[in-house]
């Protein structure tokens, strides 16, 4: 159940690839995305050397609403459910702040019907219709 954070495998393990550089990848997102909740968690990006967070696409958790679908296919499951439930009860679109349309459609609008059409979770098509 996608409300819950249960995901399927999303396939990644049957992926054609060298399994030793397919799980060094999902390794990495896993480790990128830990450090992105440690120090930017609900920020648009990561400033890694600073090891801040940035709001350079309006406040809108660019990054949490980005990696939805990446979390979903690699299978993982915790980071998918804290990203799923951030969207959920976090995400706001009444703010007041200039806005790139390019932006906004390619990773607030995109990130969301991914989630959606990877889950089947109609919370995202909520938010996709309150945008």
């Amino acid at each position: 159940d996608a409300a819950a954070g249960k995901v399927p495998s999303g396939g990644w393990a049957r992926v054609r690839a060298d399994p030793v550089r397919r799980d060094a990848v999902k390794e990495a997102m896993r480790d990128a995305f830990e450090k992105y909740e440690m120090y930017a968690w609900g920020f648009d990006e990561l400033q890694p050397i600073t090891k801040r967070g940035k709001n350079g696409f309006g406040g809108l958790g660019a990054t949490v609403i980005d990696s939805l679908d990446t979390l979903w296919i690699m299978g993982l499951s915790d980071q998918y459910a804290r990203a799923r439930n951030w969207v959920d009860k976090r995400l706001s679109f009444n703010k007041n702040y200039e806005a790139s349309v390019f932006e906004t459609t390619i990773r607030v609008v995109g990130g969301l019907l991914a989630a959606y059409d990877l889950s089947g979770d109609e919370m995202y098509l909520g938010k996709v219709t309150d945008l």
